[in-house]
C-alpha cells in the first residue's frame, strides 16, 4: 500500500502510459492505412476542385480541367480523376477511378496505391496543401488511404528505384502473386513471372 501513496511511483505510471500512447500514435501514423467501403459513399462537405476531363464550352464554374500537375520537388507529373476540396476550409481529397473490380480483396492493388500516393505528393508540392487522405474507387469497392509517413516514404522508394532503372536500364523484379497476378505482361511478355501464378 505504501507504493500507492508514493509521488514516484504515479509519475513513474504517467510516463510509461505516454510512452505508450506516443509510440501507439506513432506506429499508426507509419503504417499504410486503407478503409474499405462501397463504391457509393460519397464526399459530403466536399466540392470538385478539379477534374481530368475537358471543359465544356461555356462552362464558368471554376474548376481546373484537365491540368497536368507537375512537381519541380520530386520531378513527377500527372493528372487525378478528381481532386474534392472541403467547402469551408482548404482540405484537398485526390480520388482516382479504376475501371476494373477489387471482388473479395481486403487491400487495394499496389499500383494503383502507389499512384494515389504519388498525387499526395504532387498535390502538396502544387497547391501547397498536404492531403490527410485520398479515394481509389473501383467498379464493386472504394478504399480510402491515408497519407502515411509509410506510404510516402514507399513512394519516394519506388520514384528512386524508377530513376535509377531509367539511368541504368536494369530494374529489379518483384514476382509474386500479388504483383503479377493483375499484370499485363503475366503470361505474355515477361520473363519473370512464373506463369503458374
Amino acid at each position: 500500500m505504501e507504493v500507492y501513496n508514493n509521488p514516484y511511483f504515479w509519475k513513474l505510471v504517467c510516463v510509461c502510459i505516454i510512452v505508450v500512447l506516443v509510440g501507439y500514435a506513432f506506429y499508426k501514423s507509419r503504417r499504410i492505412f486503407a478503409k474499405k467501403l462501397p463504391t457509393k459513399q460519397g464526399l459530403f462537405g466536399y466540392d470538385i476542385f478539379y477534374a481530368d476531363q475537358k471543359k465544356e464550352q461555356g462552362d464558368t464554374n471554376g474548376l481546373e480541367y484537365g491540368t497536368l500537375l507537375y512537381s519541380e520537388k520530386y520531378d513527377i507529373q500527372g493528372k487525378p480523376d478528381y481532386i474534392f476540396k472541403k467547402k469551408y476550409g482548404k482540405a484537398l481529397v485526390p480520388v482516382e477511378i479504376k475501371s476494373g473490380f477489387i471482388k473479395e480483396e481486403s487491400w487495394p492493388h499496389a499500383g494503383d496505391m502507389m499512384q494515389l500516393a504519388a498525387y499526395f505528393l504532387l498535390i502538396e508540392d502544387v497547391y501547397g496543401i498536404r492531403p490527410r487522405q485520398g479515394r481509389l474507387m473501383y467498379q464493386d469497392y472504394m478504399f480510402i488511404i491515408k497519407n502515411t509517413a509509410a506510404i510516402r516514404k514507399e513512394v519516394k522508394k519506388q520514384i528512386v528505384s524508377m530513376r535509377k532503372m531509367l539511368q541504368d536500364g536494369k530494374g529489379e523484379p518483384v514476382c509474386s502473386f500479388a504483383h503479377c497476378r493483375y499484370c499485363v505482361c503475366n503470361g505474355t511478355v515477361c520473363e519473370f513471372c512464373d506463369t503458374r501464378y
